[in-house]
């Protein structure tokens, strides 16, 4: 009887930790599983997060960058009215400096003309 005792003693126990092992294995499993399902989608939805955070990041680098395109279009055409400004502007100034060589040598032949007849004056006496 001892054996009789020794099995209702352990055998009951262990037979219920057996089975409680079979079920409980296959739930253990579900709940992991759950879980690891759980995790992805937290995953999913931080990664979600980041591509709509680099969606808005680009759509302003865009805005940023067509602007700069506009600033540079009105760089570009001031930059080509400047250069006409300057061609208008070395134009003229080589037609003044054209009409000042011509003054300076007027003023020379009439400084001459005028020494000249100084001269004649006082060499003649009239």
């Amino acid at each position: 009887m001892e054996l009789v005792e020794l099995l209702e003693r352990f055998g009951a126990p262990l037979i219920t930790g057996i089975c409680g092992y079979l079920v409980g294995r296959p739930k253990q499993k579900a709940e992991v599983e759950a879980t690891n399902v759980e995790n992805a989608g937290k995953v999913i939805d931080k990664w979600a997060s980041y591509a709509d955070h680099l969606e808005k990041n680009i759509e302003q680098l865009r805005a940023a960058i067509e602007e700069l395109n506009e600033a540079l279009e009105l760089v570009n055409d001031e930059k080509a009215f400047c250069a006409k400004t300057l061609t208008n502007l070395q134009i003229e100034y080589d037609d003044l400096k054209k009409l000042y060589n011509e003054l300076q040598i007027e003023l020379r032949r009439m400084k001459n003309e005028k020494n000249i007849k100084i001269d004649r004056h006082h060499v003649t006496g009239e």
